[in-house]
């Protein structure tokens, strides 16, 4: 069993002349969350794509559990769970079929479709058509579909977006328990209180780059910003 469930390689992905991400390489161990951080257009977004094979690198490898994604797609779709910032979903599926779609896409059990909807507080709308869904709703649908099957990694690009107070605590808590289960969690959000809350190390992106990598205290540490807002501390690095 590796302890090393996400690696990426020199990762680089150009669109014509524009460097979307350049020569990235990052890892993430087994109980362990790793939050992305930057502007837009930092490149965030694109490399999560790689990441779940959406989009395809210009060259080098991304692994999840020890397998390129690019040659493993069943394997790699049964150990992983993606949540992008803007959710396409089947708006003339109920919720709960939509979210059996999800886990014989995932070939993984079903059986959990009642826990993860009542968990995301959708059980009174598993019966409803997703295109009557609130922008909060989507979401949280969105979210059960990613944690479906426990994947062993998960990805989340702006999981905060849409949701209210009481489950961003939820979310917290459950992002909590993946890495107490052993999971490893790659995270983007600009909610900077929730980063350094949740996160054991964070990636701080420019133009397609890391600028600095670090566990939220280390961060505050090498910049000499022990008793200022997370958000400061970010614009130290990317500013």
């Amino acid at each position: 069993m590796t302890d090393t469930l996400v690696s990426i390689e020199g990762v680089t992905k150009r669109y014509g002349e524009v460097v979307a991400v350049s020569n990235l390489s990052l890892s993430i161990a087994r109980g362990e969350v790793y939050a992305l951080v930057g502007a837009n257009g930092a490149g965030k977004s694109t490399l999560m794509r790689m990441l779940v094979g959406i989009t395809e690198p210009d060259g080098d490898r991304l692994l999840i559990c020890g397998e390129q994604i690019t040659n493993h797609a069943q394997t790699t779709s049964r150990n992983l769970g993606y949540l992008p910032e803007e959710l396409v979903l089947y708006e003339r599926l109920t919720g709960y079929e939509y979210l059996e779609l999800v886990a014989g896409l995932k070939d993984t059990d079903a059986s959990r479709i009642p826990i993860e909807l009542e968990f995301f507080e959708l059980l009174h709308a598993q019966s409803k058509l997703v295109g009557g869904y609130s922008l909060g709703m989507r979401k949280k649908l969105g979210l059960a579909a990613a944690m479906l099957g426990s994947p062993e990694v998960l990805v989340l690009d702006e999981p905060l977006n849409g949701l209210d107070v009481e489950m961003m605590r939820k979310l917290r808590h459950r992002i909590e328990d993946e890495r107490e289960a052993g999971r490893a969690v790659l995270v983007a959000s600009h909610v900077m209180s929730f980063v350094e809350r949740i996160s054991n190390r964070v990636g701080i992106m420019r133009a397609g780059q890391l600028t600095a990598e670090g566990s939220p205290g280390e961060l505050r540490a090498r910049a000499g910003m022990l008793d200022v807002p997370f958000e400061d501390v970010f614009f130290h690095y990317a500013g």
